[in-house]
């Protein structure tokens, strides 16, 4: 392993904690907004389970179009 492998390991790792800090905000987020535009829906994890799917989907859309 390079002294530069090692040193973006190091990076990554440093913005890998606000990463996932970042997706959890996002997820309560749109809980939020859905529980707030879709009254119907009442089970939170059914909610934390659409939401999930929708990142994973925009996530896929983005790693797409970097190619």
């Amino acid at each position: 392993m390079t002294g530069t492998d090692n040193s973006e390991k190091i990076e990554l790792a440093r913005y890998q904690r606000e990463i996932v800090e970042d997706l959890q905000h996002m997820l309560k987020k749109y809980v939020r907004i859905m529980e707030w535009d879709v009254p119907d829906i009442n089970d939170e994890q059914q909610t934390r389970g659409l939401v999930m799917q929708a990142l994973k989907s925009a996530l896929a859309e983005v790693e797409a179009n970097q190619k």
